[in-house]
């Protein structure tokens, strides 16, 4: 709640919605696409910039608030169909991302499965390797499994209390980017 009046500050809202309004003066709608992708209008990936622009301006406004983007553009560019592709692109850039996100998060957690399995395995090396501890191989042998062990622990551990966090993160400001009411205003003079 502390940071509420800065981001009034920064961004205004839209009555009607409540939700903030990140803006985006463009010269051209091409300027929505990655300049180096020379596919066809209706296939070309989004603007890294822009991409990024728009992921950091979202994290600056509270999750509970929703989002419109608002493209603001030279009135002679006024298209209604390029409109319609570039609420496409952007909802589906941020859709694809999201669910390139949630596979990464599946595929961490069972990473996780594994590393514990294993710590577990070495842990169970490592008890009845202690009952045997009569010669000093076994011995060096047991405290290295030890040690294993309690690597793989750490590195689910890890992954639980610090990664997952900013996946599911990375995942909501997507999500919410891919919800984003998207408008188009028209300047008379640019």
């Amino acid at each position: 709640m502390k940071n509420e009046p800065s981001v009034s500050s920064l961004y205004e809202r839209n009555p009607n919605t409540g939700n903030y309004i990140i803006e985006i003066a463009l010269d051209k709608y091409g300027d929505v696409f990655n300049e180096w992708d020379h596919a066809s209008y209706r296939k070309r990936d989004m603007d890294p910039e822009l991409a990024f622009f728009l992921e950091e301006s979202s994290n600056e406004i509270p999750m509970r608030y929703g989002l419109d983007l608002v493209f603001y553009l030279p009135r002679q560019e006024m298209d209604v169909a390029k409109e319609s592709v570039i609420t496409a692109v952007v909802k589906n850039y941020y859709q694809f991302y999201a669910g390139m996100e949630r596979k990464a998060l599946r595929k961490a957690y069972r990473q996780m499965i594994n590393y514990i399995v294993a710590a577990l395995a070495l842990l169970t090396s490592t008890y009845v390797f202690s009952i045997w501890q009569e010669t000093f191989f076994l011995a060096i042998l047991s405290e290295g499994l030890s040690v294993g062990s309690w690597f793989f622990l750490w590195e689910a551990i890890s992954f639980l209390i610090f990664e997952r966090n900013e996946e599911r993160e990375k995942i909501k400001t997507y999500e919410r980017l891919a919800r984003a009411n998207i408008f188009f205003r028209y300047d008379a003079q640019k």
